[in-house]
């Protein structure tokens, strides 16, 4: 981001007694509306209204500006509006370089701290303003630029990778069989329209994608979308028996079988705020990081979903695809489907249950299946029995090994740090050679914190030359290999990473969350009363959230001395420490001491017993005791017999 301002120069001449300001805001990633959470709408020090849910916040940092013009950068995230005002917190910093400021003021951001990916929209602001101190609301704007926000596209940079094609059935969008269009001419040209042809699934480092062709297709009534008439809904089994949901969503009425139950529901339309992503677990539901367009000349509908709400692990899992007509009115806009067709109801269905008045009859015209039969499943319904009809859906077969996602995510002037996927989990050979015929390879498994057994890969190459140019080579197995060049620094970084805003805090299982950030990417590891904890061991990240549990119980109101130790990718450390210290209600309870109660004994077969001594006799006598005044309380409620109450009050003294 390049800003045309006045110089710090300039700024210093004017002896200001206020201190400058300039700050880029960004907005939500792809939001559709105003009403996205946790975004703020107004700026920092003057409260303009900025015309956009901003969620993120760049400032420069002009007290870390240095004579040759370096300086850095300060990122922080809007956290909502709590009382009057509205609420940022800092979670990073840039390294010294990351902007600059003379003549001009320059930014280098990197996508991934404004949560931006391929084809991601954004918009931004820039704000320059005088603060009379660091506090909202405590300062005056100079000037907001431009007057309205300027929208950013992301370029299309994604390699896909094909999972699964297949061709659907033709003349299969009648449901159970005997399912009609509305009466309506807006359903011109009157089949088609609701019936699935073909279906691709694919995926890219960042996201998955889903290309249904339709047999016919149009754009009626003009959505933003790019299509009119369908719903379609991907329901996403990720083996996560525990948390998955048979029931699909509103409208559907129908469900899948429990060996199917799904994690993550994907709803899409022609209607922008029509679209989101379900989680079964918690029930949230948001548009976020879903994309879906239409095309009316190829009759194809795309779905692009992040795999930040997919999951990674996109080829081992299971979907249901299903399709039918939206209804703007309609439950989950969904059509129903009456008897009889109407002017904007389908017919062929049944009549809704006369003992609880639900319909039982499934929504869906269309299940995009490579084999099965669609007519059985969506015709298992019973309105009589107050059943739904019970889907499943298809497996990915098992792909070819594929590398692709390769990019270059960092260098220094003696390294640099390589990212790419695989189709399968299987660790690679890194080559790479210098324009001085300098030639080095790298074994992933050696090196890698995911050796062999992760689709998602990260290598750091150290020893590298200062300001040289690389080509590497990555292979994987028999999968045709994949090139990047890079050029490493001319300049070698001695600074070690900033560790700011370490905290620990204690949860409810005994376990320890240690949060910081760090000035750049760095590892990290974590040291306890002589226990080590490690986590990323290339330099990824600079948001750092590690749980472990330790191998000691946390004692109440003693105070303990946790270090934190990061590395740069150019080998920089830095170590930081804080002592803290636990409460009562956050200290493990101690094991009970059992040399009071018990002796050693041995049983009818010769193994180690124990025999409850004289302290434990009395707990068991004053239970006892309980539990006839408890039966004997419940003689009176229930008018059981003396034969059973004596009978359950010998049976509970035996079991204790």
């Amino acid at each position: 981001v390049r800003v045309d301002m006045t110089s710090p120069n300039q700024i210093r001449a004017l002896n200001h007694s206020n201190d400058p300001d300039l700050a880029v805001y960004f907005m939500q990633p792809n939001a559709r509306n105003f009403n996205e959470v946790q975004t703020n709408f107004r700026t920092y020090f003057g409260n303009q209204i900025l015309g956009f849910p901003a969620k993120k916040m760049v400032a420069f940092d002009f007290a870390q500006l240095r004579d040759d013009g370096q300086a850095k950068w300060n990122l922080f995230d809007a956290r909502g509006k709590v009382g009057e005002n509205e609420q940022w917190a800092l979670t990073g910093t840039s390294i010294l370089g990351g902007c600059a400021g003379d003549e001009i003021y320059e930014f280098v951001i990197p996508w991934s701290d404004l949560g931006l990916a391929p084809r991601y929209t954004t918009r931004i602001k820039v704000v320059s303003a005088w603060s009379d101190s660091l506090s909202y609301g405590d300062g005056e704007d100079v000037e907001i630029a431009p007057p309205a926000p300027a929208e950013i596209v992301l370029p299309d940079l994604e390699e896909w990778v094909t999972l699964l094609e297949f061709d659907d059935a033709v003349g299969d969008e009648n449901g159970d069989g005997d399912y009609t269009y509305p009466l309506a001419s807006d359903f011109i040209p009157g089949s088609g329209l609701f019936d699935g042809t073909s279906l691709k699934i694919s995926q890219s480092a960042w996201n998955a994608r889903f290309e249904i062709k339709m047999k016919e297709m149009t754009d009626f009534w003009s959505l933003s979308n790019g299509f009119s008439h369908q719903i379609v809904q991907i329901y996403v089994d990720k083996g996560e028996s525990t948390s998955g949901r048979t029931q699909m969503l509103e409208g559907t009425n129908a469900q899948v079988h429990p060996d199917w139950a799904w994690e993550v529901a994907i709803s899409a339309t022609g209607e922008p705020g029509a679209v989101k992503a379900v989680d079964a677990a918690t029930g949230e539901t948001s548009a976020k990081g879903i994309e879906v367009s239409g095309d009316v000349e190829t009759k194809t509908i795309t779905i692009t979903v992040s795999k930040s709400v997919i999951g990674n692990d996109v080829p081992n899992y299971r979907f249901i695809v299903v399709i039918g007509s939206q209804d703007g009115f309609g439950t989950g806009k969904w059509r129903d489907v009456d008897a009889t067709a109407k002017t904007w109801r389908l017919g062929g269905g049944a009549d809704p249950s006369t003992i609880d008045g639900v319909d039982y009859d499934p929504n869906i015209l269309d299940i995009m299946l490579p084999d099965g039969n669609q007519t059985s499943m969506l015709g298992s319904y019973d309105v009589l029995l107050q059943q739904f009809a019970t889907l499943t859906g298809f497996e990915l077969p098992e792909v070819a090994q594929q590398v692709y996602g390769a990019k270059v995510a960092g260098t220094t002037a003696t390294s640099a740090i390589l990212e790419w996927s695989t189709t399968q989990p299987e660790s690679g050979v890194v080559n790479c050679s210098s324009n001085d015929n300098y030639s080095n390879e790298w074994n992933e498994s050696l090196l890698s914190p995911s050796g062999d057994s992760s689709l998602s890969h990260t290598i750091q190459l150290s020893g590298l030359i200062t300001s040289t140019t690389y080509s590497c080579v990555i292979s994987v197995g028999d999968a045709p290999s994949a090139s990047l060049q890079f050029n490493t620094s001319d300049e070698i970084d001695i600074t070690p990473p900033e560790i700011l805003n370490l905290a620990v805090q204690v949860l409810s299982d005994g376990s320890l969350k240690v949060t910081w950030y760090t000035s750049e990417e760095a590892t990290e590891s974590i040291e306890i009363n002589d226990q080590r904890f490690s986590g990323d061991v290339v330099a990824l990240r600079k948001n750092h959230d590690i749980i472990f549990q330790p191998n000691f119980d946390l004692v109440a109101l003693q105070t303990y001395t946790l270090s934190v130790t990061v590395s740069d990718a150019s080998g920089n450390s830095n170590t930081s420490s804080i002592n803290f210290e636990i409460s009562e209600e956050d200290a493990v309870p101690p094991l009970p001491n059992q040399n009071e109660d018990y002796i050693d004994c041995e049983n009818s077969d010769g193994d180690d017993c124990a025999t409850p001594t004289s302290s434990t006799t009395q707990v068991i006598i004053g239970a006892a005791v309980l539990i006839i005044i408890l039966v004997s309380f419940a003689l009176v409620r229930i008018r059981i017999s003396e034969t059973e109450i004596l009978d359950g009050i010998i049976q509970e003294i035996d079991e204790l």
